[in-house]
């Protein structure tokens, strides 16, 4: 029987560590049991190589490094490398640390026999035992004793866990969606997870691993799931015999609501879709989890996005001179946004397209208005100097207008304003005690789902857990992470382009434009940059639909990050202070 367990957690976080280190040593060979038991480590009790005779003890540090990356049989590979002594006191699941893919040792021999190596390396984050990312820059140095043992130098103390580069844990590790639930259980989201690429087959084991385990702990409060926290594998997570792979859950949940039981369905179903084409066959203890049918692919599924992408007909606005204008041909809008009677800042749509928030500044103070795209918007009782750009709650389904909306006061106070019973909007506040060590905050996006908030403090990206407490009028903004700090310099503006993926605008003319995912992975895209203008001003990113920005020398859009610019249709001209922006 396949069981969850925290001692398998840790040896796949071992191995994440030690795979990365390695550099570009092979991927490990790991026996495809079902299930999840491929990823405890424990592998085929192949014959463990030694060390080549006669290495520096520089030298022999690389190459245990790369050795120890192989995670086979509790990591045996790298345990010739050791002395007798060490190879007993090595605990290579403490930790995982992920290094840049350059590092320097340098050696020093003390004696005939016994030497030091002082090893050199960037941290730049590690894997969590909810094997998430977790981004983290710091430079590193430590020093790793050496002896001579049967004439050959040993390690005697290696680094502490494991250390694995960029270039190995992208070798070893594939990132993959696991998917839960927002509070209310309408909407799918997928949550960053990585699992070892290796053996292909076990994959699916892996994943649904992933998704028994629950929620990774950055994600922790925002999400739920259909699934009981008791479910088990107990067979499958690999191929049947005529072409489906098998989830056999006992003690999978509420199986008497047909509601949860297609939850369910769909969170597995959902899951799998990236790491295997084959039907999905989710069974209870042998039999079908939903009697009429047992085998399903994703496009069996109902949509589970509600609200989370705004509809073909929402083709986005833009501030421009005080006003607002359609963002295709860069007419005003009709109603006082677009005639004049407010001297807008900016704005917001919400994700259905029938609502507008509003930011203007009548005299010393800043005022925000939310109200129906075309008609006069209500005045929040918000009092503030300045106001970050709104960002809408999705509704809670089609037929429903959304009814929250977020704004930031004086860079310090979270907002949500919430339509209340009368229709009146009222402004309550959010608990972001998490982020007063970043500083002053210049921009907030939720993300069109509502489960995480990408932040701006102080030029630096920040992505948090909306954290919503049952039966509580509660809010937080919890599990505050720093994406690429050592990348992203100069950060401007942030949208969301996927419920997991952000696009962000910088000061940087090298990277103006990048695509990176909410955990923070250092493997991001950068926009083509040729025809920019430093510094860019404005971004704005939704599903299916161009990222435009706001430069020095006007408005562009870009449907695919190796293209070039395009000017976008409306005028803008060079420094302008427009502002694009997609519903959400």
């Amino acid at each position: 029987m396949i069981r969850r367990s925290r001692p398998v957690v840790l040896v796949m976080a071992l191995l994440t560590v030690m795979a990365t280190l390695a550099g570009c040593a092979a991927i490990p060979d790991e026996t495809p049991a079902q299930g999840i038991a491929a990823a405890d480590g424990v592998g085929k009790n192949a014959p463990v190589p030694e060390p080549a005779p006669g290495l520096a003890p520089d030298v022999l540090v690389r190459a245990f490094l790369d050795a120890n990356a192989d995670p086979t049989s509790n990591y045996a590979a790298g345990r010739p490398y050791l002395t007798k002594a060490a190879q007993g006191k090595w605990q290579p699941a403490s930790s995982i640390t992920i290094i840049q893919n350059t590092f320097n040792t340098l050696p020093d021999q003390t004696k005939p026999d016994q030497a030091k190596v002082l090893l050199t390396t960037q941290i730049i984050g590690r894997l969590g035992a909810d094997f998430a990312f977790v981004p983290g820059s710091a430079p590193n140095a430590l020093t790793v004793d050496l002896e001579k043992q049967d004439g050959q130098w040993r390690i005697s103390s290696p680094p502490p866990g494991v250390f694995m580069t960029l270039d190995r844990f992208n070798e070893v590790y594939r990132q993959t969606r696991v998917y839960f639930l927002d509070p209310q259980k309408r909407v799918l989201v997928p949550d960053l997870r990585y699992i070892v690429a290796q053996p292909a087959s076990t994959l699916p084991g892996r994943v649904i691993d992933r998704l028994l385990s629950g929620p990774s702990d950055a994600m922790q409060g925002a999400v739920t799931s259909a699934l009981s926290p008791d479910a088990v594998l107990e067979t499958g997570g690999n191929e049947t015999g005529d072409g489906a792979v098998l989830v056999n859950l006992s003690h999978p949940g509420d199986t008497n609501s047909p509601g949860n039981v297609k939850l369910m369905i769909a969170q597995i179903v959902q899951s799998l879709a990236s790491v295997t084409n084959n039907r999905i066959r989710v069974e209870v203890e042998g039999a079908s989890l939903l009697p009429e049918r047992s085998d399903w692919r994703v496009n069996d599924l109902p949509a589970y996005d509600i609200g989370t992408s705004p509809g073909p007909d929402q083709t986005g606005l833009l501030v421009q001179d005080g006003r607002i204008k359609q963002l295709v041909d860069g007419k005003p809008i009709n109603g006082p946004a677009g005639n004049g009677s407010y001297v807008v800042q900016t704005a917001a749509q919400s994700i259905d397209g029938t609502e507008l928030a509003i930011v203007s500044k009548p005299g010393t103070s800043a005022e925000l208005r939310v109200g129906g795209l075309t008609q006069g918007g209500s005045v929040v009782d918000l009092t503030a100097n300045t106001l970050t750009r709104p960002t809408w709650v999705s509704a809670d389904s089609t037929s429903d207008p959304s009814n929250e909306v977020w704004t930031v006061a004086d860079g310090t106070r979270v907002a949500r304003v919430v339509k209340s019973a009368d229709g009146t909007w009222v402004a309550r506040p959010v608990n972001s005690n998490d982020l007063a060590q970043f500083g002053t905050i210049t921009d907030l996006r939720l993300s069109r789902d509502g489960t995480r908030a990408a932040v701006i403090a102080n030029s630096v990206l920040i992505v948090c857990a909306v954290v919503r407490t049952p039966n509580s009028d509660t809010v937080a903004l919890r599990s505050p992470r720093v994406l690429l700090q050592d990348v992203l310099s100069g950060v401007v503006g942030v949208d969301w382009l996927l419920q997991d993926q952000l696009v962000v605008a910088t000061s940087s003319s090298e990277s103006p434009i990048v695509q990176v995912a909410a955990d923070g992975n250092p493997v991001f895209t950068r926009y083509n940059a040729a025809n920019l203008t430093a510094p860019v001003a404005a971004v704005t990113a939704a599903p299916s639909r161009p990222v435009i920005v706001v430069d020095a020398g006007g408005m562009w859009t870009s449907s695919d990050s190796g293209s070039v610019w395009r000017v976008q249709g409306v005028n803008v001209p060079r420094g302008s202070t427009a502002v694009p922006f997609y519903p959400g």
